[in-house]
């Protein structure tokens, strides 16, 4: 696995709040000078709230950044047809220049509209993903090829130009299940979950090492690097109360029930100091890429995102030291 440890950040529109083309594409270019390393991008087709489509809004931040490392997290993609969803990624990833994309992806299952919208049985996405990321790497190769499965069928098919990244870019996995945690395992190149404990992360990372070692797999091939990732909410308000009361407030809002309990045991909150100590028990339990959303009012995510990268990130690292 990577040992250097990244810091990203994962930009999602607040809740109630569309901004200008000129200022999300103007954040981007923000959060790529604050020092980050890299941007995401959140992922869905009609779900409650604002959402750009990931990938396109990624080719946007290509063309606007020139160090960063994009990435989607997570692209729902039992609602699209793989062959379609290769040719993006493969776009993305040809417009950043190569390696600076990593292709994110989930099985979603929070709405049941989007499945509704998008015509997919809810109780086929984890086998529709699992077949969509093979289909994935054997378009990414560039030559003509064909597949047999249960969902998708073709024959002699090619895709070019192909991603600029050898092989394509990166798969990382979303999801807290079991599931997920085998599909990290057994298909992926990296797994980032979100709402888990230190501790509950360090247990899902040795699970997902059994998994791999059932297939003979080495996670921690140089060859083909594996990331162990976490996606954290974060409010950084001093007071620690308000800390966890705005960040309930704006998670609540953006899954439409109420998250009070999750905000409790989940968000990063409150001094600086205090965030440190939590990032530096993840960075123990094994987490080499950690991915920070503000959840805080759209006026003030920029206040907190430069905080992160200005403030937190250097007491951070000095834990690490």
């Amino acid at each position: 696995m990577n040992e250097a440890v990244k810091y990203g950040y994962g930009y999602g529109m607040q809740p109630g709040d569309v901004p200008t083309h000129s200022d999300f594409l103007g954040f981007i270019e923000k959060v790529e000078g604050a020092g980050f390393d890299s941007f995401w991008m959140d992922d869905h087709i009609a779900f409650r709230g604002n959402f750009l489509e990931s990938l396109a809004a990624l080719a946007a931040a290509a063309a606007r950044t020139e160090r960063i490392v994009l990435g989607s997290l997570v692209y729902l993609l039992p609602l699209r047809r793989p062959a379609i969803a290769a040719k993006a990624a493969a776009t993305v990833d040809y417009l950043s220049g190569g390696g600076r994309f990593i292709f994110g992806v989930g099985v979603g299952g929070e709405e049941e509209k989007e499945f509704e919208v998008c015509g997919v049985p809810k109780t086929e996405r984890g086998a529709r993903t699992d077949e969509a990321i093979e289909v994935l790497r054997k378009l990414w190769s560039g030559e003509a090829v064909s597949h047999e499965g249960r969902y998708f069928r073709f024959s002699d098919a090619r895709q070019s130009p192909p991603p600029a990244s050898p092989g394509g870019p990166p798969i990382w996995v979303g999801g807290r299940s079991e599931a997920a945690q085998r599909r990290a395992a057994l298909l992926a190149d990296g797994y980032a979950p979100y709402l888990y404990s230190p501790s509950r992360y360090e247990k899902a990372l040795s699970q997902i090492h059994r998994f791999a070692a059932e297939v003979e797999r080495a996670l921690d091939d140089p060859q083909r690097p594996w990331t162990p990732a976490l996606h954290l909410f974060v409010n950084l308000s001093e007071k620690e109360d308000e800390a966890l009361d705005e960040g309930a407030r704006n998670l609540s809002m953006r899954y439409g029930m109420d998250m009070r309990e999750a905000a409790n045991r989940y968000l990063l909150h409150g001094s600086v100091a205090r965030c440190a100590e939590r990032i530096d028990a993840y960075r123990k339990a094994g987490v080499r890429h950690f991915i920070f959303k503000a959840v805080a009012s759209a006026g003030e995510e920029a206040e907190h995102m430069m905080q992160l990268a200005q403030e937190l990130l250097p007491e951070v690292k000095r834990h690490a030291d």
